[in-house]
């Protein structure tokens, strides 16, 4: 990773003219804006149709630039260039289709969970209806591109309030001991479990989603530990399920990546069946588990 000034990258190529505009407002904080732009990961993931793959070459607090893969089989070389005091960066194509473009966009904080954007696609002259068609090919991705993004900003928002309110909550619970104790939730009857799955539950300000596989019965949190993407409505595919944001991968049986980059699920609950009493049921901090709510 290395530093470099904004500011030395910040130059409009002058051989470039404006084709098209975008302008819109964005149902998100400017924070949550940064964040967005920052993150390079999600490309592939939340916006397959334009990526199939990134690696990155280089980044830092000036932004970023990677590698990468697109339909059809073409690479490129893009780099995002930002000025957050000015609130403003640029997206260029450094190689492949489009190489030399530039995407300047601009940033305006209207309120707390509301910012305005302009974005300015720029390409080097052309005859007129090429640049038409090109800047209106644009502004069709890019609605695309931020409504996804928007979509994705709303979902962490609204997971880091939730998070913050369920720790607000147990913060008045006494301190527990230094043996973690076995708190078992009711799930219904077996019949009406069954009829449920997969389903969510919550515990604590903190959800599962319980699943069947192979004839096991198992939960797993609805958050991915890393943005706290959501992982409650994703398949379980071989007993791993993949974040829909950034494509992070979990064996849902321990938690564990399945993917080498490290992180692992939070602790979930054993999924118990009794026979006897025709209840199924949640159990928390049990060996056989991976640990407490």
């Amino acid at each position: 990773m290395t530093e470099k000034n904004p500011s030395d990258s910040l130059v409009r190529n002058p051989e470039l003219v404006v084709a098209a505009v975008y302008e819109r407002v964005i149902e998100a904080s400017l924070e949550r804006v940064w964040e967005n732009v920052y993150d390079w990961e999600h490309l592939p993931y939340l916006h397959s149709e334009a990526f199939t793959g990134i690696t990155l070459v280089d980044s830092g607090s000036w932004g970023w630039r990677a590698e990468v893969g697109m339909p059809g089989g073409q690479e490129g070389k893009i780099e995002l260039i930002a000025d957050r005091p000015a609130r403003h960066y640029v997206a260029r194509t450094l190689e492949g289709a489009g190489a030399s473009n530039e995407t300047w966009t601009s940033l305006d904080p209207i309120s707390e969970y509301r910012t305005g954007i302009r974005v300015e696609f720029c390409s080097r002259p052309t005859e007129a209806d090429a640049l038409r068609q090109f800047g209106k090919g644009m502004i069709g991705l890019y609605t695309l591109l931020w409504d996804q993004d928007e979509e994705m900003m709303q979902g962490r928002t609204q997971a880091l309030a939730s998070r913050e309110e369920a720790r607000a909550a147990r913060k008045g619970q006494p301190q527990s001991g230094p043996t973690v104790s076995i708190e078992t939730v009711a799930l219904g009857s077996i019949e009406v479990f069954r009829s449920r799955l997969p389903f969510v539950f919550e515990v604590d300000g903190r959800s599962y989603c319980v699943t069947e596989l192979e004839g096991e019965f198992v939960a797993f949190p609805t958050e991915c530990p890393h943005l706290l993407g959501p992982l409650a409505d994703c398949a379980v595919k071989d007993g791993v399920i993949a974040c829909p944001w950034h494509g992070y991968e979990f064996d849902v049986r321990s938690g564990k990546s399945t993917d080498g980059r490290s992180l692992r699920l939070r602790s979930a609950p054993r999924i118990e069946i009794d026979e006897v009493a025709d209840r199924a049921y949640a159990r928390f901090g049990s060996k056989e588990g991976y640990g407490s709510p």
